[in-house]
This record gives C-alpha cells, sequence and structure tokens, in this order.
C-alpha cells in the first residue's frame, strides 16, 4: 500500500485511506535540521523544522505525497516554502498537497471547506488514476471508528478519579494511532486495554495540561516523576486525538468534512470560545491545570490570560511553565499533593 504523509490530525485520514493509502503522521525525531535551517527562520518550531527537513531529504523518498492543513499558521507557511523549493528546483521532495479547511464558525467557512473536502478526493483520484467510490469511503469511516471506539474505551481508564492508566502510558498508547494501520491499531489497542482494567488505582493529584500538542511522552513523565498524574491534554495527541465517530449516514464525504470540521481540535476556530468549552469543562473536574507555553509557542499564548481568567474565579489551582525542567513544577504538585 502506498504511504502518504500528513502532518497532524486536521488532514481527513478516511479519504486518503478510501484512495488506497496508508496515511502516517510525519513527526521526524531530528536534533538537528541542516537543509531546513538553509530556508527556514527561527520562528519556526523544532517539529516543523524537522518536518520541512525530512521531507526535502532522501528520507522522504517513500511518500507518494504529503497533505499539509492550513489550520495552523506554521503548517500554511510549511506548505509555501515547501512548494517554493521545488519550484526553483533546488529540492526535491513529494507532491504537497494543501487541505484549505478554515475553522472559522460560519456558514461561508462551512461551504467553503466542504468544497475543499470535495477537492482533495479530486486531487487523490489524480493522484492514483483511480475514482474513490463510496464503498471504499465507508469501508475507511468503519476502520476509523473502531479505532476511536477503542480510544474512547482507554480514556474511560485515564480519567474521572481513579484513573488506572498514567499520560505518559497513555500518549503512547493513544499516539500510535496516527501511525498505524488502525484495523491493526485497535486490536492491540484492546489487548492493552485488557491489561489495564486489571490495574489499581493511581495515586495523585489529577493534572491537565494546556499547551501546543505533546507529540512525545516526557512532559508527562516529567510532571508525575512528582507524584502526579496527567489525565487530559487539551491538544490532538492524546485525551483529544478521538472524539465522535464519522456517521454513517447520508454523504459519505459530507460527513467526513462535518467531523474534521466540528470535532477535530484546531490551534486555529474563531471565535475562541468555542476551543474553550472543552477546556473549562475538564478544567473543572481535575486538581490543577499546568499551561505549557515553552519559547516557539506562537499560538497558546494568546489564549493563556483569558484562560488563566477563568481558573481564577473558579479558585482551580493552575501554573505556567515556559520549560519542560522547572523547579516551580515540583513545589505546585507539592502543594496540591497537600489540599
Amino acid at each position: 500500500m502506498p504511504v502518504i504523509g500528513v502532518t497532524s490530525n486536521t488532514v481527513p485520514w478516511e479519504l486518503l485511506r478510501a484512495a488506497g493509502f496508508q496515511p502516517v503522521l510525519l513527526s521526524p525525531l531530528r536534533k538537528h535540521t541542516p537543509l531546513a535551517d538553509r530556508y527556514m527562520e527561527d520562528v519556526f518550531s523544532a517539529r516543523m523544522k524537522a518536518v520541512f527537513d525530512f521531507l526535502i531529504s532522501p528520507d522522504s523518498a517513500p511518500l507518494s505525497a504529503v497533505v499539509i492543513p492550513r489550520t495552523s499558521e506554521q503548517e500554511h507557511k510549511l506548505y509555501l516554502y515547501l512548494r517554493e523549493v521545488i519550484r526553483q528546483g533546488v529540492e526535491r521532495a513529494p507532491q504537497p498537497i494543501l487541505y484549505n479547511l478554515l475553522h472559522a464558525r460560519s456558514p461561508e467557512a462551512e461551504a467553503y471547506g466542504l468544497e475543499r473536502t470535495r477537492d482533495l478526493k479530486t486531487t487523490l483520484e489524480r493522484l492514483t488514476y483511480c475514482n474513490i467510490e463510496p464503498e471504499a469511503l465507508s469501508a475507511a469511516i468503519t476502520e476509523g471508528n473502531a479505532a476511536r471506539q477503542v480510544i474512547r474505551a482507554l480514556l474511560e481508564h485515564r480519567e474521572g478519579t481513579a484513573p488506572r492508566l498514567s499520560g505518559a502510558e497513555a500518549l503512547a498508547l493513544i499516539g500510535a494511532w496516527y501511525f498505524m494501520d488502525r484495523t491493526a491499531y485497535a486490536r492491540f489497542a484492546r489487548q492493552a486495554l485488557d491489561q489495564i482494567q486489571t490495574r489499581a488505582p493511581l495515586q495523585g493529584p489529577r493534572l491537565l495540561i494546556k499547551g501546543p500538542p505533546l507529540d512525545n511522552p516526557d512532559f508527562c513523565s516529567a510532571v508525575e516523576a512528582h507524584g502526579a498524574i496527567v489525565v487530559a491534554e487539551d491538544d490532538w495527541w492524546g485525551s483529544r486525538a478521538a472524539g465522535l465517530d464519522i456517521d454513517t449516514a447520508g454523504d459519505p464525504i459530507r460527513a467526513i468534512f462535518e467531523k474534521y470540521y466540528s470535532d477535530v481540535p484546531s490551534p486555529r476556530i474563531f471565535p475562541p470560545e468555542i476551543g474553550d468549552d472543552w477546556f473549562r469543562q475538564k478544567a473543572s473536574e481535575v486538581d490543577g491545570v499546568i499551561f505549557y507555553l515553552p519559547q516557539e509557542d506562537d499560538v497558546i499564548g494568546w489564549d493563556y490570560p483569558r484562560l488563566r481568567a477563568f481558573l481564577d474565579q473558579r479558585a482551580i489551582p493552575h501554573l505556567m511553565l515556559r520549560t519542560e525542567s522547572s523547579e516551580q513544577l515540583g513545589d505546585f504538585i507539592a502543594r496540591l499533593r497537600n489540599g
């Protein structure tokens, strides 16, 4: 099965799968990015630089194409930079495809997004020289929904007052679905679920993390080393990865679009209060909140004052960190443990 790359969760996995591709999230571990450094300024995040470096290197040769959504400014710039180095002929890379999905809540944005989803279907058909049949769309939706159902079952053992799954474990178990065949993922995740159900509940303050997507368990591990339990992240990697199932009745293209437009967390949602709803509900269920705003963040910092005010009004303990290692972290968790 040909492999196609995606750069975040707002690319419709089911549409790529129905076209005959194995979609894989691009999240390369690259400490040094000499190729990307030739073209990208320091304002780009380490992850975007690593993705760009990977795409213009020989390592990306197995990819048939890469689909990049416009749901974050850095991803849009990634697409433009990639197009430009290819246009100039200075670098070779997989074909970049822009999925121009806007997350403004308006009838105009919704109609525009549905049309762009249909355009993506047409682009994939041209790429594969095959029509995407309704039966293939239905099969991909069923496969994706089955994986979502297992993730929601895992989350039941992470949330509530007696969690049995640590945050570091959850990020690994849930995040794997971005890289695997989702039928195989559902099978293996159910095996893990069977083991988790037999555990004794974990003890410690239950925390929510708000910040850029955590694509590895390091930050959760640092938090949990002080005796806390990360039970949720307000991003698309862990506790918000699955969301609701895709509707299996009616037009499958519209159903896929509605899922990625209305039920997939994106850093760019307007008005921002819509994006705050999940945070407000979850923050009211935990013992404390950690805002993780690394120096490269250019999104969450704009939301921080508004969300901090909400927590202050409800006397919910919170801490803001700029680095993963901080003495403040241990002090904050110790205060929570002591009531």
